[in-house]
């Protein structure tokens, strides 16, 4: 299956693939012209609705120079294209010359090879015409290593189009998003035990309840995570996690640290924009805790408010803050009671 970013329909030439080297491709051309002595030789895309030349190589006079066109009836490119991989040698004695071009006057042999995308549809072909051959079937394996070099970049292309959809970096914050975070996290977990650092994982999320006074739109989650970043240390794993909230991997000398880190990043946002409101959840482990990153971060993400099931409405129920910061200006609580 190719990637959703790849639409085979769409010409090469009129796409932005850089992992696509045409240049190549048209050298590779000269070099197939060169070996079989022939007219010219070709490549042809089967688009949406025609075929198009991509690239061919250099002749004396401008015949079959990339972009250009052929209608999608056109018969020859058909057979050509639909043929098996070892390809086919066309006479093209069997067309009536209504049937052709006019550009192929005075070709009478086509040697070809189809190319196919990596899910196995078809992109087009490779064409050798006229070649000088004295055992066509013999002389007509020398195009398999072309071909297959072909069919490699376009496999290439659709990699780095699978790469770039699970790219590790958010486009709107910078930071790493949430498959960066799994990728780069454990490691950086497994380090930081090594060393016998403690370690918590920290959510933070912007509360946009209904009477908010300002909706949260892009700007205030890249101002969140620019202070997320502004506040961890380099060590430290910070990843814009889903849409509104965000996940810090953070290594400290014990609980107490991670409170810290949870009500700076709080004064800071309240310091940038006082209207905005700020939840904050963590889970701690130490050194020798065996416990997995996902689940860490499943308990400490559940404890977010918007991650908790709705409760009825209780009356002059007090409202219970999202950080404790007594015991964040209290220097005597004790790390073990928090």
């Amino acid at each position: 299956m190719l990637p959703e970013t790849i639409n085979p329909n769409l010409s090469l030439l009129d796409s932005d693939n850089q992992q696509v080297n045409l240049t190549r491709w048209m050298h590779q051309c000269e070099l197939i012209k060169s070996y079989y002595n022939a007219n010219t030789v070709f490549i042809f895309q089967k688009t949406s609705a025609r075929f198009e030349i991509i690239v061919s190589a250099i002749t004396e006079t401008p015949q079959f120079t990339a972009g250009t066109l052929y209608p999608a009836e056109f018969e020859l490119f058909q057979q050509i294209q639909n043929s098996q991989p070892d390809g086919l040698y066309h006479n093209l004695g069997s067309f009536m010359l209504d049937d052709l071009p006019r550009d192929f006057d005075g070709i009478q042999h086509i040697l070809s090879r189809p190319i196919a995308w990596p899910d196995g549809s078809q992109f087009g072909a490779l064409c050798v015409l006229n070649p000088h051959m004295t055992e066509p079937l013999a002389n007509a394996a020398m195009l398999e290593p072309f071909q297959i070099l072909l069919q490699q970049e376009l496999s290439l292309l659709c990699q780095n189009h699978r790469i770039e959809s699970l790219s590790m970096r958010d486009q709107e914050t910078g930071m790493l998003n949430h498959y960066g975070f799994l990728m780069m996290a454990p490691r950086q977990l497994n380090l930081g035990r090594r060393f016998g650092a403690h370690a918590g994982i920290i959510f933070f999320e912007l509360l946009s309840p209904d009477n908010a006074p300002v909706p949260l739109e892009d700007n205030h989650h890249r101002l969140l995570g620019k202070l997320i970043q502004d506040t961890i240390r380099t060590a430290d794993v910070a990843a814009h996690y889903n849409t509104t909230q965000f996940v810090v991997l953070a290594f400290v000398d014990g609980e107490r640290d991670i409170q810290h880190i949870m009500k700076r990043v709080e004064k800071l946002l309240e310091q940038q924009n006082h209207r905005l409101r700020l939840d904050a959840s963590y889970s701690f482990f130490t050194p020798e805790s065996s416990a997995k990153l996902a689940p860490m971060m499943e308990l400490a993400r559940g404890k977010l408010d918007s991650m908790r099931p709705a409760m009825p409405e209780i009356e002059d129920s007090p409202i219970k803050p999202a950080i404790d910061s007594s015991l964040y200006d209290n220097p005597a609580a004790d790390s073990a009671a928090l």
